[in-house]
C-alpha cells in the first residue's frame, strides 16, 4: 500500500512525544485525533504545536480501485491513507493518528484491518483508533477500512499528524489537524442481483472462481476474508477470478457493474 501512495500523491500533486515513540492514545489512553471528545490533540500548543519548522499539513486518502472516493458504499473496503506532508525542511520522525466517526451520534464508524507495520490499532471512547506504531521514518501511514452497515449515514474521518525533528524534545516539531466527510452512497438505484441472475462456480474452490452471468459489461471484484480483510480486488477479466493464491477458508466475493452488485460466500480448498 505504501507505494500505491507515494504514486498517487505523485499524480495527484506529488500523540505525545514523539521523543517517548509512542502516541497518546498508548501512553495516556486518549484520543489527539480532533475527534469530538478527544480533547488535547497532537497539534494542540503545549504538544507538538501547529506551527513549527515543518509547517506541517495531514493529507487522509481513501481510495477504492485506485480513484480516490468522497462516498462510501456500505460493508466495502476501501484503502485509507493519512501522509503527513511537510512544507519545510527534513524531519527525521513522523506520527499520527485517526479515527472514523458516524456524524450522527459520534460511534466508531466501520473496521480497519491490513495494518501497515508502523500502524497500530487502539480502542478508545468506544471508538476505533489508528496511531504510529513508533516513531516512524515514513511520512504516510496506511490500512484498509471496510464501511459500515447501509443507513449510518454520513462518516468523518479525523487525522492529526506530526512532523518532528527527533530532538528529544517537541521544539521545533510541527503538528497538523484534518478532516474529511464521506457520504454513504444511495444505492436505491444499485439493483442487487439474485442467484437466478448470476452465480459464481465452483464452490468450494481451488483455482478459479468462474462467474455466470448474461450481463454483458465491465466489473469489478473484491475478496474479502471473514474478518473484514480484502485479499483480492481488481477488474474483472473473462468472467473469472483467480483464487489459487488465496488460503483455504471461507471468502465473501463481491462483483459490481455501474448499477448492480452481487456477493456469495465462496469456500477455497
Amino acid at each position: 500500500m505504501k507505494k500505491y501512495f507515494y504514486s498517487f500523491l505523485f499524480l495527484a500533486s506529488g500523540i505525545i512525544m514523539l521523543s517517548n515513540s509512542s502516541g497518546r492514545g498508548t501512553v495516556s489512553g486518549q484520543g489527539a485525533a480532533g475527534a469530538p471528545g478527544d480533547g488535547l490533540t497532537c497539534a494542540s500548543g503545549n504538544c507538538h504545536g501547529s506551527g513549527g519548522t515543518f509547517n506541517a499539513s495531514v493529507d487522509i486518502f481513501l481510495v477504492k480501485d485506485n480513484e480516490q472516493v468522497t462516498e462510501y458504499r456500505p460493508g466495502e473496503t476501501y484503502e485509507l491513507g493519512v501522509v503527513i506532508i511537510s512544507a519545510n525542511g527534513n524531519p527525521s520522525r513522523y506520527g499520527f493518528q485517526m479515527t472514523a466517526v458516524v456524524d450522527s451520534d459520534d460511534s466508531g464508524a466501520g473496521t480497519f484491518s491490513e495494518l501497515e507495520s508502523n500502524v497500530k490499532s487502539l480502542e478508545l471512547n468506544n471508538r476505533t483508533y489508528l496511531e504510529h506504531n513508533g516513531s516512524s521514518t515514513f511520512d504516510d501511514f496506511g490500512a484498509v477500512w471496510t464501511a459500515p452497515a447501509e443507513g449510518t449515514g454520513a462518516v468523518t474521518i479525523y487525522a492529526a499528524g506530526i512532523a518532528a525533528n527527533g530532538n528529544g524534545g517537541t521544539s521545533g516539531d510541527s503538528g497538523a489537524l484534518n478532516e474529511v466527510t464521506i457520504t454513504e452512497a444511495d444505492l436505491s438505484s444499485i439493483k442487487v442481483l439474485s442467484s437466478d441472475e448470476m452465480s459464481f462456480s465452483p464452490n468450494p474452490a481451488k483455482d478459479f472462481i468462474f462467474i455466470d452471468t448474461k450481463l454483458n459489461q465491465s466489473m469489478v471484484y473484491d475478496v474479502v476474508s471473514v474478518d473484514g480483510a480484502k485479499v483480492a480486488s481488481g477488474n474483472l477479466e473473462n468472467n473469472a477470478i483467480d483464487v489459487s493464491q488465496l488460503q483455504n477458508g471461507l471468502y465473501i466475493v463481491t462483483v459490481q457493474g455501474d448499477n448492480f452488485i452481487y456477493r456469495q460466500k465462496i469456500y477455497k480448498r
